[in-house]
């Protein structure tokens, strides 16, 4: 059937009829409530909580799959703003780790409903999307080769990374087979949760206290205050640069832009969201920004990108202004070799960010050198969990002597770092089906002249070079992973015409998603 495209409409709810618009605002409340109900019932007992997230999960795919994107986007925007409101009757650290849990099983468990439908029904998709699914299968099964190896000596440190890493690959096969069945109308809900995000944002800038009192989010800091504390972070801290850290508050202090360079005194608390996460906060921003931006809408980006500051998180900072410049001049210029000057523009953010970073000892330029100089000692890889921040106690880390030598001993604070030092040559195929999937966009966007694919090309390979500097980059559902998910819903929505009336997102005279 001949696709009918996503950039025809518009990535906001105005645009919509008055029944689009109940029928939106009826799977956020869907998306609200299968994020809640298992963090709620994780109260009554644990089993009882992963029986309801399986359950939920289930019944959302069979019975309301194109909601699906809506749902997984709520879950990592807002699981942890409910943890955070049962945090005073949690028991343990154990119990609060388990809360925070459940927006992974209902990925999986979604995935596994999904898959089986594609691949009963594998050949009535279009060759471009098996081809996509092809190359997020592959990564996949490296990745669960390499779970196997780091999960002989690490499981737990494993498992870690194997949900960090695979995730976004995940929600690329989900969005983009559930796009391809039922057409550009799934996206039209995630608009809704944009805004929600920005209005907690503004509300956490300028009415902190308040909200954190209604939220419980003191209860929920101190819990992962405890976390640090057990393993001595603080106190090594305190040691080094005679800071001490009074309470959950003093964490949140950061200078401007969180940057020693601009030489500012100004301090300000860093936003931390919705899912008590800062950066991860900063690139689910940066993801709305740049879908509404696809449709040639930037009012939000106006709106967020104080919030962008206020979290001081440079490369989703960068991620949307070399996009948003990119985009801009692709819609008034030649675009031949406009793909091959965005490379060298990162190139050249990346050699000097490298060259600055060595210069100042800075923290994530030596942990990728720790994560090369692994790579260059065993190029085979070591398996998951074997390095990386989510691994280690960082309280054993000696920067001084790190910055001394010019690398860490392990690698840290580096996606692509910590993905050479653990899977070593195989990691580079990450990287590559990122590239890959960009240069699909990029082709769609050759063909066709429509914004959404020069988005996703420009922003998939935009975060890929932030993964050389943070870890959050590639390994975030907020962060790769939500660009992979606008990947799957762009690139299947376009490929396959909508076949099936949506059980609770209706097709509509007016398409829906972004417009040129």
């Amino acid at each position: 059937m001949p696709a009918q495209s996503v950039s025809s409409g518009r990535f906001h709810a105005e645009s919509a009829s008055p029944m689009a618009r109940i029928e939106t605002a009826m799977v956020v409340a869907l998306a609200l409530f299968a994020t809640a109900l298992p963090v709620g019932a994780h109260l009554a007992g644990h089993l009882f909580g992963l029986g309801l997230c399986l359950m939920l999960a289930v019944l959302v795919a069979n019975f309301a799959a194109p909601a699906i994107p809506t749902v997984l986007v709520a879950a990592y925007l807002f699981q942890n703003l409910f943890v955070s409101l049962i945090t005073p009757w949690v028991a343990d650290l154990a119990d609060f780790d388990s809360a925070r849990a459940y927006n992974f099983l209902l990925t999986v468990t979604v995935w596994f409903v999904v898959m089986a439908h594609y691949v009963q029904s594998r050949a009535s998709f279009d060759p471009a999307v098996r081809r996509l699914v092809n190359i997020a299968s592959g990564v996949l099964l490296l990745v669960l080769a390499y779970f196997a190896l780091g999960a002989v000596s690490a499981p737990k440190q494993a498992a870690v990374y194997l949900r960090n890493i695979a995730t976004p690959f995940l929600l690329l096969q989900l969005c983009i087979v559930v796009a391809a069945r039922f057409g550009r109308g799934v996206a039209r809900p995630l608009a809704a949760l944009g805004w929600l995000l920005l209005l907690y944002g503004h509300v956490e800038l300028f009415l902190r206290e308040g909200l954190f009192d209604l939220i419980n989010a003191n209860d929920y800091l101190e819990m992962r205050l405890r976390q640090v504390n057990d393993t001595g972070q603080w106190v090594k801290l305190m040691q080094e640069t005679g800071l001490v850290t009074r309470d959950v508050h003093d964490t949140q202090k950061i200078t401007l832009l969180n940057t020693p360079l601009l030489g500012t005194s100004i301090e300000l608390y860093r936003l931390l969201g919705p899912n008590f996460h800062a950066i991860s906060y900063a690139y689910g921003l940066a993801f709305f920004c740049l879908a509404f931006l696809a449709g040639g809408r930037i009012m939000y980006m106006l709106f967020a990108l104080p919030l962008l500051v206020v979290v001081g998180s440079k490369g989703a900072l960068i991620l949307v202004l070399l996009t948003t410049l990119f985009v801009t001049v692709s819609r008034i210029a030649p675009v031949n070799a406009l793909l091959w000057i965005f490379a060298a523009v990162l190139a050249a953010y990346a050699a000097a960010t490298f060259v600055i970073g060595k210069k100042v000892g800075d923290y994530h330029v030596i942990g990728l050198l720790g994560g090369i100089d692994g790579f260059l000692h065993n190029p085979a890889g070591r398996g998951l969990g074997a390095g990386g921040n989510l691994s280690i106690n960082m309280a054993t880390i000696d920067w001084s002597r790190s910055q001394a030598l010019g690398k860490t001993d392990t690698a840290l604070e580096s996606a692509i770092g910590v993905l050479l030092y653990q899977m070593g040559i195989a990691a580079l195929a990450v990287c590559a089906a990122n590239v890959c999937i960009a240069l699909a966009a990029w082709r769609q966007f050759l063909a066709t002249r429509r914004s959404e694919f020069a988005v996703v090309a420009f922003a998939l390979l935009a975060v890929t070079t932030n993964g050389l500097f943070q870890e959050e980059a590639l390994f975030a559902p907020l962060a790769v992973g939500t660009l992979m998910m606008l990947a799957g819903l762009v690139l299947g929505a376009t490929s396959v015409a909508d076949r099936h009336p949506s059980p609770v997102v209706a097709r509509t005279a007016k398409p829906v998603g972004v417009r040129p």
